[in-house]
């Protein structure tokens, strides 16, 4: 019988080999998130709200909390106008008067 390469032979504990990979996998994916939030931190509020507006996707699919004036607020960004923003609860925020902006992932 032909004896096959290392290659292609298959350990005999392939569950921990699965685990192993998963585990990886999941680690770098939080590695990943943590530096994406870790950027966001350091933008301005103009440049978040910019952020926003320049997706790919739309801008109402993604989930802000906004604070302004000692309130807290959590919504969807629907439009920029001048020098302030509409969310889709038709409430009209001044772009000055926010004190800070967090985007959150759609799964929060």
């Amino acid at each position: 019988m032909k004896q096959l390469p290392p290659i292609f032979k298959l350990s005999n504990n392939i569950k921990d080999t699965n685990q192993k990979y998963y585990h990886e996998k999941v680690t770098n994916k939080i590695k990943e998130e943590k530096q994406e939030k870790s950027i966001d931190n350091d933008l301005s509020i103009e440049e978040k709200i910019n952020k926003i507006f320049k997706t790919r996707g739309y801008a109402f699919n993604i989930p802000v909390e906004i604070t302004f004036s000692n309130k807290k607020v959590n919504t969807y960004l629907a439009l920029k106008k001048n020098d302030s923003i509409i969310t889709l609860d038709n409430e009209v925020i001044p772009i000055s008067t926010i004190t800070s902006l967090e985007i959150k992932s759609p799964s929060e």
